[in-house]
């Protein structure tokens, strides 16, 4: 059962992963999905003492996911540049802990508006179903990338947070200053931090990295990932904004 647990990618056997939307894709999704309906419905109600305790608790977890994913990677000889946590749901892990003990508008914005989505995104579409289910990479993709959606919704219901489209310069602004760095570094290392240079294996833009090239899939990525952070502040907004008309009337 464990015979390839600390397996990296390209050793394991052709037919060790499963399918993208596969019955094993999808109870991972549907254990996700209500493990944090779960969470959030225990944490509702809760004083924000607790709630905040528990986002510095889940901040830790994330890191010392993170720091077990690479202490394995070194042990069993696997550790490089590409396998450095330079994806953008690798730095959220990072974003989400500087927030949980250093709470300012910056990372609060990043929180709610951009590692919600991307977390989200990454689950939906994972670049890591080569693995077998018990497998490190693989158990970690799904749970790592499941407290990050699970942080950002706390930050949100427990109020910690407000995020405003009055201050979306400060995804812009991260973007602005990250990707250009994450893009030299790709082809300085010949990586794909942040999917940068190509798309991830499965996901819908490799149809238009195939038909059209990179110019194509990068626009068209660059959009999408801009449409998602807009739609993201319209539904807050919206949520915010029936919450305070309740509020006004009662």
């Amino acid at each position: 059962m464990f015979d390839h647990y600390f397996t990296y990618w390209d050793e394991l056997p052709a037919d060790g992963g499963y399918t993208l939307f596969g019955s094993v894709h999808l109870a991972w999704l549907f254990g996700i999905a209500a493990a944090i309906i779960l969470c959030l419905i225990c944490l509702r109600k809760q004083n924000p003492v607790l709630q905040n305790r528990f986002l510095k608790i889940l901040a830790i977890l994330l890191l010392a996911l993170e720091a077990y994913r690479e202490i394995v990677l070194a042990a069993t000889g696997h550790f490089s540049f590409q396998t450095l946590p330079l994806h953008l749901c690798s730095l959220a892990i990072f974003i989400e802990a500087i927030f949980a003990f250093y709470p300012k508008a910056f990372f609060g914005e990043l929180v709610c508006v951009v590692i919600l989505p991307a977390a989200t995104a990454g689950l939906l579409c994972p670049d890591w179903l080569r693995y077998p289910t018990l497998n490190y990479m693989n158990i970690h993709g799904f749970v790592s990338h499941g407290i990050l959606i699970l942080f950002s919704f706390i930050t949100l219901l427990s109020g910690k947070y407000r995020p405003g489209i009055r201050r979306i310069y400060m995804p812009l602004l991260f973007f602005a200053v990250a990707v250009p760095v994450i893009y030299r570094l790709n082809v300085w290392q010949g990586t794909n931090f942040m999917f940068l240079n190509c798309p991830s294996t499965g996901s819908p833009f490799e149809t238009i990295y195939a038909a059209y090239g990179y110019t194509a899939y990068l626009a068209v990525f660059s959009a999408t990932v801009l449409a998602l952070i807009l739609a993201i502040y319209g539904i807050i907004g919206l949520v915010y904004y029936v919450k305070d008309k309740k509020t006004q009337h009662q």
